[in-house]
C-alpha cells in the first residue's frame, strides 16, 4: 500500500480569505465580473466627465455625479479592504481558528484530525475538486468546502500526488487560475 499523502497547515485568517476568493472565481463566471467592473468603470469615469463639463457654475446635477464617482471609487478602491475586513472579523468569531490541522489523503479515505476533533471521509463524498495556484478546494456540495493550501504539503511532488488521486477519484474538476 502506498503511503498517504500529508497535509498539515495552521488554519489561518488568510487560508479562509484565498478559499473565499478562489470560491467566488470559481461561481461567479468571468462575463458577470468583467461585467461589474466595467459598469463600476463607466459610473466612476461618467462622474468625473459630469463634474468636469459642470464648470464653475456647478449647473450639472451634483448629487448624481457624486454619487457616481462614490459608487466607482468604492468598487476599486474600498472593497477590496472590506471584504479582507469581513472576513477576519468572521474568522475571529469561528472555533477552528488558528488550530492546526492535519489531512492523510490514502487512495480508500481521507482522515482529519485537529484538536476539536477527527473524521474520516470516503472519496465519494466529494462532488467536485478545484485547483488552484495555493492550494485545493473540495466540494462535499456545490456550497460547502475545504481548503487545502498548497504550503501545508510537504513537496510540490505531493501536491501534483494528491491532485492526481483526487482526480481519478472526484468527478468533476476545475482549474482556476
Amino acid at each position: 500500500m502506498e503511503q498517504p499523502v500529508i497535509i498539515r497547515f495552521r488554519w489561518t485568517d488568510d487560508d479562509l480569505f484565498q478559499a473565499y476568493h478562489y470560491h467566488f472565481r470559481h461561481i461567479c463566471r468571468p462575463v458577470f465580473r468583467i461585467g461589474l467592473h466595467f459598469l463600476f468603470a463607466v459610473l466612476l469615469i461618467g462622474g468625473v466627465l459630469v463634474l468636469i463639463s459642470s464648470g464653475p457654475a456647478g449647473k450639472a446635477p451634483l448629487p448624481v455625479s457624486l454619487g457616481f464617482l462614490a459608487g466607482g471609487i468604492y468598487w476599486f478602491v474600498v472593497r477590496p479592504f472590506e471584504r479582507r475586513w469581513v472576513v477576519r472579523r468572521q474568522f475571529s468569531k469561528r472555533p477552528d481558528r488558528d488550530i492546526e490541522l492535519e489531512w492523510q489523503v490514502a487512495t480508500d479515505k481521507i482522515r482529519t484530525q485537529s484538536i476539536l476533533g477527527h473524521s474520516e471521509f470516503v472519496w465519494q463524498t466529494f462532488t467536485k475538486m478545484l485547483r488552484t495556484p495555493s492550494g485545493v478546494l473540495l466540494y462535499p456540495v456545490d456550497q460547502i468546502y475545504h481548503w487545502l493550501p498548497r504550503r501545508g504539503f510537504t513537496s510540490d511532488a505531493e501536491f501534483e500526488r494528491f491532485v492526481e488521486l483526487a482526480r481519478g477519484k472526484i468527478q468533476r474538476y476545475y482549474d482556476v487560475v
